[in-house]
């Protein structure tokens, strides 16, 4: 069992490690301030996600793709619209840190405006879970895991974008690149959604 609990860890930091929406979130938002809430944002959202999944498993319910994909396009248009407001906003409301529940329900959207994470997870989490155990310690097990990993990677990001205020050619990256990260997302993440609705 502490085998299959360290191989979730192991496999949870290298998926979180790499840059996401809620990581451009929260570099964006340690250039002004510390992001606690932006962080606390994002690890909820991921728990519902996960939460849910772990639910469907143990029901064993089908979840209609036609609703995830849906879900896609208008998370990727979210994300999109986010990354583009980033882009336009000026300098000087950029020196100004933003109140801190627009923090956290921002992060709630970016996190929860991709259903297709369910999908993600109801993939990923089987392979963690033993038939042969009581399933409810193991999904309190994982959600534990993926929390506590989750927090520790995001107040990395968060002290790195800190540190990097303080670089002028970084500071200059650290403006642009949440912005144009979370645009990019958001437009693969609606053209995904809308390719399979849509019959080409």
């Amino acid at each position: 069992m502490s085998a299959t609990y360290l191989s979730f860890a192991v496999a949870v930091v290298l998926l979180i490690a790499s840059p996401g929406p809620i990581v451009a979130l929260v570099i964006a938002d340690a250039r002004r301030a510390w992001p606690a809430w932006t962080i606390v944002g994002g690890v909820i959202s991921a728990q519902l996600l996960l939460v849910s999944a772990l639910i469907a498993i143990y029901l064993t319910l089908d979840i209609n793709p036609a609703v995830l994909d849906w879900g896609q396009v208008l998370g990727g248009m979210y994300l999109a619209w986010l990354g583009v407001k980033t882009l336009g906003s000026s300098s000087e409301s950029r020196a100004v840190p933003p109140r801190d529940a627009h923090c956290f329900w921002r992060a709630m959207g970016v996190g929860l405006s991709n259903p297709k994470d369910i999908l993600f997870f109801l993939a990923f989490l089987p392979g963690f879970i033993l038939p042969s155990e009581p399933f409810t310690p193991q999904a309190v097990a994982l959600i534990v895991i993926w929390a506590v990993i989750d927090i520790s990677i995001l107040i990395t990001y968060s002290l790195l974008s800190r540190r990097m205020v303080t670089i002028r050619k970084a500071q200059r990256l650290l403006d642009l690149a949440p912005g144009y990260f979370l645009l990019a997302i958001g437009l693969l993440s609606f053209t995904l959604g809308l390719g399979r609705i849509l019959p080409w």
